[in-house]
C-alpha cells in the first residue's frame, strides 16, 4: 500500500496538481476503494487529505534533505518551502486544504517526537510582521490542542502570547477564537487538566476572562451540574469572577432540563446586579436557544425589560437572530427598542437588520420599518436590510413597496422609493406583482411617486410601463402626459425606454411611442434647436467650471477615503491595503503566487435634467418640496370621482 501511495505522491509533486482528469494519470483502484481518492465526472479528487499529507511531507523531506527537529521555526520554514515549490507554476486549487493537513502533521510530529512546545516559535513572532503561514499554524494548533503533549503552564503561556499577537479591535477575533475553542475542547476531554488551567487562569496577575470562560464551558460540557456543584457553586457564592463564569456557562451546547433550571435560578438571583447585566443576559439567550420551550416566554420577558437599558441594547440585538422561530417576540423587542429615548438609526439599524435577516413573514418587517420611519423620517436606512429584501417573496415585497409608495405620508413614500432603488441595482426593477390588478387610484399614485425625483428615466419608467395597458383611461392618459413632461428634461432617453420595453406591433404601444416622438420633436424644435448655435445657452459652457470642480473634489475625496481606510483598523487594513505608485502600463498582483494583472479603468455617468441647467436652485427647491410634501385625500377627490365614473 505504501508503494502505491508513494507512486501517487510522486505524480502530484512532478505534475504539481491535486486534481486530474482520468486520462492524465493512472490510478491504482486500491486508493479509490480505501477512500483516499474519488472519481467524479471524469475527474480524480483527493478525499483523505490527512493520509496524503503524511506521505507528501515524507516525499519533500527526501527532496529537500530535511529532518524535522525541536525547532519549530525551522519546521515552519520547511512547510513554506514546500508551498513555494509545489505552487511554483501558479497557485494550485485545493492546496489550502492540503496545507492545513500538512501543518497539523508537522505540529503533531514536532510535539510527539521532538518535545516541541511551540513557545519559542510563537515568542519570536513580530505581531506587525507575522511570517507567512503563521495563521495556518494557529488554526492547526488550536484544532490539535486536545491531542498535544503540553503542560498546563505551556498551554496558558502560549495562549497569552497568541492573544497579544492576534490582538484586534474588530468585534470578533477569529484567530483567538480558534485557540479558545481548542482550550474548551481540551477541558471537555481532560477534566483534570481543565481544572488546572482554570486555577491558573484565576491566579494570573492580569486575569484573562476569555480564558476562564473557555475552560468553564469545556468542563461543564464534561461533568455538567456535577462540575457546578463541586467547583462553580463555591466560586459563585464568593462573588468573584462571576462575569467569566456566566459567559462560560452560556456557551454550553445542548442544555438539559436540569441545566436550564440551574441557569434560570442564576438569572433570577443575579438579574438585578448592574455589574452582571450582560453576563446574565448571555444565560438568558442560552436558555432561549435551547429546546426547552417551557422557559422561553420567561426569557423574552427578561429581554423586553432589559432593552430599556441602553447598556444592553446592542448586545440583545446582536444575539436576537433565533434561526427561524419566535419572529413575533423578536419584533416586539425590536419595536420596544426603537421607541426608547436612546435609539439612533446610525448606531442600531445595522444590528436590527442582522437580527431580522431570517424573517419570512413580511408583516414583522413592515412593523419595524414603519416604526423607524416614525422615529426618523426621511432617513436612508433600507440598504442595511438588503439581505432580507433580496430573500423574501418578491410579490410580498412588491406589495409592501407599493403600499409605501402610494401612502399620503411623504416619509413613507421616501422609504418606498429607497426600497425600489435598492432593488433596481444593477438593472432597472420590474414589479413581479401585476400592478394592473391595483385599484386605479393606486395606479395613479404609483406613477406620481416614482416620477417625482429621479436621475435616469430607465431606472423608474421601466417598472411603470404596464400602466399604458391600464383599464382606466385616466391612468393611461395621465401617465402619457407625465412621459411627455419627463421627455422635456431627458429627451430621447424616454423614447429609448419605450422602444426597448414595449411591443411595437401592438397599436396602443406603437401609438404611445409615436406620440412621445412627436412631442419631443415639437418641443425641441420650439425651445432648444434655435439656441444650439449660441454657446451662452449651452450648459456645457455655462456650467463647465461647476462640473470640473465637482469632478476634482470627487477624486480628491475618494483618494483621501481610500488612504484613510488603509491606515486605520478597518477592513481595508485587514486586506493590507496600501498606496503604491505605478508607472503607466503597470500592473499588480495580490501575492507571490498570483499572476500579474494589468490595471484597467472604469467609470460611470448619469444624465442631468434640462431643467436643472436652467435654474439649479429652483430645480432643487421644487424637488425637495415634492419629496417632503404630504398628500391629502382632498387633493385626489376629483381624480377618484372621475375614476368612479369611467
Amino acid at each position: 500500500m505504501d508503494k502505491i501511495l508513494n507512486s501517487f505522491i510522486d505524480s502530484l509533486v512532478e505534475q504539481k496538481k491535486l486534481q486530474f482528469s482520468i486520462d492524465e494519470i493512472t490510478i491504482d483502484p486500491t486508493l479509490v476503494e480505501n477512500g483516499t481518492l474519488k472519481i467524479e465526472n471524469g475527474q480524480v479528487f483527493i478525499s483523505d487529505y490527512m493520509t496524503i499529507s503524511s506521505a507528501f511531507i515524507e516525499r519533500y523531506k527526501q527532496k529537500f534533505n530535511f529532518s524535522i527537529s525541536s525547532s519549530f521555526e525551522k519546521n515552519a520554514k520547511f512547510i513554506n518551502n514546500i508551498e513555494q515549490d509545489f505552487n511554483s507554476k501558479g497557485f494550485i486549487s485545493d492546496y489550502l486544504t492540503l496545507s492545513n493537513e500538512i501543518w497539523k502533521a508537522m505540529i503533531k510530529e514536532s510535539n510527539k517526537n521532538h518535545g516541541c512546545s511551540f513557545s519559542q516559535y510563537i515568542t519570536a513572532i513580530d505581531r506587525d510582521n507575522t511570517p507567512e503561514g503563521f495563521y495556518e499554524f494557529i488554526e492547526a494548533y488550536a484544532a490539535l490542542l486536545p491531542e498535544l503533549n503540553l503542560s498546563v503552564d505551556e498551554i496558558v503561556d502560549n495562549f497569552l502570547i497568541l492573544e497579544e499577537i492576534t490582538k484586534s479591535e474588530m468585534e470578533y477575533n477569529v484567530d483567538l477564537g480558534l485557540v479558545l475553542n481548542g482550550i474548551r475542547n481540551l477541558s471537555k476531554i481532560e477534566y483534570d487538566k481543565g481544572l488546572q488551567i482554570l486555577q491558573k487562569s484565576l491566579d494570573l496577575d492580569n486575569k484573562k476572562d476569555v480564558l476562564t470562560s473557555a475552560v468553564v464551558t469545556g468542563m461543564y460540557e464534561n461533568k455538567g451540574t456535577a462540575f457546578y456543584t463541586s467547583v462553580l457553586k463555591k466560586m459563585i457564592s464568593e462573588g468573584e469572577n462571576l462575569n467569566p463564569i456566566f459567559f462560560g456557562l452560556s456557551k454550553v451546547s445542548e442544555l438539559s432540563d436540569k441545566d436550564s433550571e440551574l441557569f434560570l435560578d442564576l438569572i433570577k438571583e443575579y438579574g438585578d446586579d448592574k455589574n452582571l447585566t450582560i453576563a446574565v443576559l448571555s444565560l438568558v439567550f442560552s436558555v432561549l436557544k435551547s429546546k426547552h420551550t417551557i422557559h422561553h416566554q420567561f426569557c423574552f420577558e427578561k429581554l423586553k425589560s432589559a432593552v430599556e437599558d441602553e447598556a444592553t441594547a446592542y448586545y440583545i440585538l446582536r444575539n436576537l437572530d433565533l434561526k427561524g422561530v419566535y419572529h413575533k417576540e423578536q419584533t416586539e423587542i425590536v419595536l420596544k427598542l426603537i421607541n426608547q429615548d436612546y435609539f439612533s438609526t446610525d448606531k442600531y439599524i445595522p444590528a436590527i437588520a442582522q437580527s431580522v435577516r431570517r424573517f419570512k413573514d413580511l408583516e414583522y418587517f413592515r412593523q419595524i420599518i414603519l416604526s423607524i420611519i416614525n422615529f426618523s423620517p426621511f432617513n436612508l436606512f433600507i440598504k442595511k436590510f438588503h439581505t432580507f429584501i433580496y430573500n423574501v417573496d418578491k410579490i410580498e415585497i412588491d406589495r409592501l413597496m407599493i403600499e409605501l409608495l402610494t401612502d399620503n405620508a411623504a416619509s413613507r413614500r421616501f422609504t418606498g422609493i429607497e426600497i425600489f432603488q435598492e432593488l433596481s441595482r444593477p438593472t432597472p426593477y420590474k414589479f413581479t406583482l401585476d400592478i394592473l390588478t391595483l385599484a386605479p387610484i393606486s395606479q395613479y399614485k404609483l406613477w406620481m411617486a416614482l416620477t417625482g425625483d429621479f436621475h435616469q428615466p430607465k431606472d423608474r419608467l421601466t417598472a411603470l410601463l404596464p400602466l399604458l395597458n391600464s383599464e382606466s383611461e385616466l391612468v393611461r392618459e395621465s401617465f402619457l402626459c407625465k412621459l411627455e413632461e419627463i421627455s422635456e428634461d431627458y429627451g430621447g432617453q424616454v423614447l429609448e425606454v419605450l422602444e426597448e420595453n414595449l411591443e411595437v406591433d401592438k397599436p396602443p404601444h406603437n401609438n404611445a411611442i409615436e406620440r412621445i416622438k412627436k412631442y419631443i420633436r415639437d418641443f425641441y424644435d420650439k425651445h432648444t434647436n434655435s439656441k444650439n448655435a449660441l454657446s451662452e445657452f449651452d450648459p456645457y459652457n455655462t456650467h463647465f467650471k461647476y462640473i470640473k470642480k465637482f469632478n476634482d473634489l470627487f477624486h480628491k475625496n475618494m483618494g483621501r477615503s481610500i488612504d484613510q481606510g488603509a491606515r486605520e483598523d478597518s477592513f481595508l487594513s485587514v486586506l493590507g491595503a496600501s498606496t503604491v505608485q505605478l508607472s503607466k502600463g503597470g500592473g499588480y498582483r495580490f501575492g507571490t503566487k498570483k499572476e500579474i494583472a494589468q490595471l484597467s479603468s472604469f467609470g460611470t455617468s448619469f444624465t442631468m435634467p434640462r431643467s436643472y441647467f436652467i435654474d439649479p436652485n429652483e430645480y432643487e427647491l421644487e424637488i425637495g418640496m415634492l419629496i417632503r410634501q404630504d398628500w391629502n385625500d382632498e387633493e385626489f377627490e376629483k381624480i377618484i370621482k372621475t375614476l368612479e365614473n369611467e
